[in-house]
């Protein structure tokens, strides 16, 4: 293999698969990419066996081939390259030479033989989606997941697929238990009605791609019994999909909190940012007091100290003492985008539900915690 690449063009490829690539080395040849180069150019491919990112970029190829060599250090020493102009060269023993102007280095490898294969996925079916309304549905949700849970369906987000009067609505979930994330988008596709759940860290490198250049229209998701694809323009990721029953969700989402509380976002976040200041490390927990026109958030840490701060509010009704992980309430509000929100709550112990203004097809819910 001999070629020539761009170095803004390579730098690219690489820094796409830094998150895929495996960094427990458990398979020494999961922390190399495999570099393949054909009449078409140069394809890039990394996997962990869970998650696979292949793209295509531009190069001058002299002579094709392929070769594995580590993505890290390769990242590293393109990203350090002073000149545009690369030149790739598979040499003995599996070893990869890189030349830049006056610098030279020289990677080992391993046979491409030994590297695993992205498993085939049937692109029959395939929903398009714009780039953006996947990256905000992902952005959403994504917090709200499990990280290393027990549950390990909880560990990913859930994605419903059903028939609607307009086209296909997509639903997205994520909940660990503690809270729950919602949303609703619909496009112009048909599918049948379909559930998966998809890894943490597979939707992760998704959104990842999909801030490069969220304009993109054609964006297509793919889904099979084992794996989810997803594809656009010269760039394809496959992730396996989690086994199991996700839990059902719509019994958590409260439908009849009778207080409804109108605040400004901003004002709220930064609020509940300063009180946390001294809320305890383990619980982070904030007390609200509800009264009619105000809400009185406050924390008492008898180690460090106590604040409190008083917000105006749009409520009439009857008054509510409830406490919050403030963690919690502060990944939600940095997920919406409306200037006013809304808190729907019932009781001291009962979840509080916090919608966007005007919309119904973003919901979030919040477990309460004492104080």
């Amino acid at each position: 293999m001999k070629l020539r690449i761009k170095k803004d063009e390579i730098l690219r490829g690489l820094q796409r698969i830094q998150g895929v690539v495996d960094k427990k080395n458990t398979m020494p040849i999961l922390s190399n990419m495999l570099l393949s180069a054909d009449t078409k150019g140069v394809e890039i491919v990394a996997t962990d066996l869970e998650i696979g990112l292949r793209g295509r970029y531009v190069a001058d190829v002299e002579q094709p081939g392929a070769v594995t060599v580590s993505a890290k250090k390769m990242y590293e020493i393109v990203r350090e390259l002073p000149s545009e102009d690369i030149q790739i060269r598979a040499e003995e023993n599996n070893s990869v030479k890189i030349v830049s102007g006056q610098s030279q280095f020289k990677l080992v490898g391993l046979p491409k033989e030994e590297y695993p294969s992205m498993p085939d996925v049937a692109e029959e079916g395939m929903i398009s989606i714009a780039g953006e309304t996947l990256r905000d549905m992902i952005r959403k949700t994504i917090y709200a997941s499990g990280e290393n849970d027990a549950r390990y369906v909880l560990n990913g987000l859930f994605l419903h697929l059903s028939p609607a009067k307009s086209g296909l609505n997509i639903r997205m979930v994520g909940t660990d238990g503690h809270r729950l994330s919602l949303i609703d988008r619909t496009v112009d596709a048909t599918h049948k009605e379909e559930s998966v759940i998809i890894p943490k860290k597979a939707m992760l490198e998704l959104r990842r791609l999909l801030e490069e250049d969220a304009s993109q229209e054609g964006f297509q998701i793919g889904l099979s019994k084992n794996h989810a694809l997803f594809k656009r323009d010269g760039l394809v990721m496959v992730s396996k999909l989690i086994d199991g029953n996700y839990p059902n969700y719509q019994q958590v989402i409260p439908a009849k909190n009778t207080k409804l509380v109108a605040v400004s976002r901003d004002l709220f976040t930064h609020a509940v940012k300063r009180v946390s200041i001294l809320s305890k490390e383990k619980t982070n927990a904030v007390k609200l007091q509800l009264e009619k026109g105000t809400l009185l958030l406050s924390t008492n840490n008898p180690e460090v100290g106590e604040a409190n701060e008083e917000i105006a509010v749009d409520y009439q009704g009857d008054g509510l003492t409830i406490g919050f992980n403030s963690r919690y309430l502060l990944d939600v509000l940095m997920a919406m985008d409306t200037p006013t929100i809304t808190l729907e709550l019932h009781d001291p112990l009962s979840p509080c539900l916090v919608k966007e203004e005007g919309s119904d097809s973003y919901r979030c819910v919040v477990m309460p915690m004492r104080v």
